[in-house]
Order: structure tokens, then sequence, then C-alpha cells
């Protein structure tokens, strides 16, 4: 939550990590191929941002498929974002569903190197 925030300017004094932590009991956000979308929707978020993370030695996290995560990617909108927060979370689905994109980002040596293979993977499987 630190990076998300710090990253992106923000100090939702808690409510973001409030939030993500209530939609994750509701249902896990590891779907499954090594890879969890935590998110969650907050009134002190003015756009859609996001962290992401690689965990190079995994990390369990009650995913779908019970295997570990390696590639985690934070998700927050604002509320009113209903739309556009579901199609940017299935939007990523579709990205790392992909096993060429999630070993690229899993072997990324740098985050203009992560960046790089998230907008061609982004050219090459959204429409």
């Amino acid at each position: 939550m630190e990076l998300l925030e710090s990253a992106h300017g923000l100090d939702s004094k808690g409510e973001i990590l409030d939030r993500v932590a209530r939609r994750e009991a509701m249902m896990t956000t590891g779907i499954g191929n090594g890879v969890a979308i935590p998110h969650g929707k907050a009134r002190s978020v003015d756009r859609m941002v996001a962290a992401c993370a690689v965990c190079r030695e995994g990390m369990d996290f009650q995913s779908e498929d019970g295997q570990p995560v390696y590639l985690f990617v934070l998700f927050v909108s604002p509320e009113a974002a209903t739309t556009q927060h579901v199609r940017a979370l299935a939007n990523l689905s579709r990205l790392l569903k992909e096993e060429s994109v999630r070993r690229g980002l899993r072997e990324a040596n740098s985050v203009s190197e992560f960046l790089v293979t998230l907008q061609n993977a982004e050219s090459a499987y959204i429409p």
C-alpha cells in the first residue's frame, strides 16, 4: 500500500488497505498461474492507480489453483468508476493469462523492462 500511495501521491489514511482487505476477505484475488490482482475502490482515489510487484520466490496467497503467487498487481479505482474498474480488471486478467507475458514480467530485470513488457503485451492482446 505504501508503494502505491507514495508512487501516486496519495494519502488514504488506511482507506485503500481497508477496502482491498475487505475485497480479499470476500474471495481471493489470487487468480491462478502465479498471479494475484488485489483490488478495490476508494473515496480517497480520484483516478485508477496501480502498483506491481514480482516475488521471485513465490508467496502463498490462497490462490484458486493453490499455487504460489509471483506477480502482484495492486489496483485501486475511485468508487464511482465501476465500469472502468471492471474493464481494467478484465484487461489485466486477459494479459496475465498469457504464459509469455507472465514469464516476461517475472524475468524483467528493471522497472523499465517490466513496463515495456506490459506495454507490448497490451498492444498484442487488448483490442
